[in-house]
């Protein structure tokens, strides 16, 4: 299980993910602040739209891409690597955007459309361990899950470090550095993903405790 590349690819591309998720849910609020001047007591609508657009976008995608395999007859693994990839390279286009803009509204738009994208990333990783080993998918997201809440711990204390006085320079070199975490999850699921069932998991007993 721990040699499986198609495991890996689960778990990087899980914490990828995380890691701009991470980044901006501990950050955003001193993000619209800095760089959009908006109050932090008036900014509670504007902080919870991309989480709003994401949590539309979990729903729906994950619908659509269950459409497409079983009505579409489309593959378990093009499905999976375009969706993931699609998630990855909408959140990265839009972070760089975010970086470029000098518009208050522009800013929070890309924001939260870039925030909101990583539902249809989700839609992509989140299930694979499923098609991997279904009876071990739970193992599968506790591993990729431990691995992904590293940069809950590690993103906090790296922002901190590097956004010492607020400046939109400062802030850039964060969404720079986020847009290639996400070009790096997306070309490793790209490359090594899978949507078959692995061999070291096609002759185990899913019902563990089943009773005779």
């Amino acid at each position: 299980m721990i040699k499986s590349k198609p495991v890996w690819a689960v778990m990087v591309a899980h914490f990828c993910q995380n890691w701009g998720f991470y980044t901006m849910l501990t950050n955003l609020p001193r993000m619209l602040k800095e760089l959009a001047n908006y109050e932090l007591q008036k900014a509670g609508f504007v902080g919870g739209l991309p989480y709003l657009m994401m949590g539309c976008t979990l729903v729906w995608g994950g619908q659509l891409a269950d459409y497409l395999r079983k009505e579409r007859n489309i593959d378990t693994l093009t499905v999976r690597r375009r969706f993931c990839v699609a998630g990855f390279a909408g959140q990265a286009l839009f972070l760089a955007l975010a970086s470029v803009t000098s518009s208050p509204p522009f800013l929070v738009a890309y924001l939260s459309i870039s925030i909101g994208l990583g539902g249809i990333c989700w839609a992509g990783f989140s299930v694979n361990h499923l098609d991997l080993a279904p009876q071990f998918a739970g193992h599968l997201m506790g591993m990729s899950n431990t691995l992904a809440t590293l940069p809950g711990m590690v993103c906090p204390l790296i922002v901190g470090y590097i956004v010492t006085t607020g400046t939109v320079a400062e802030w850039n070199i964060i969404f720079y550095s986020t847009t290639v975490v996400y070009a790096i999850g997306g070309a490793i699921f790209w490359k090594f993903a899978s949507g078959e069932l692995q061999p070291w998991a096609g002759e185990q007993n899913p019902f563990i405790g089943e009773l005779h």
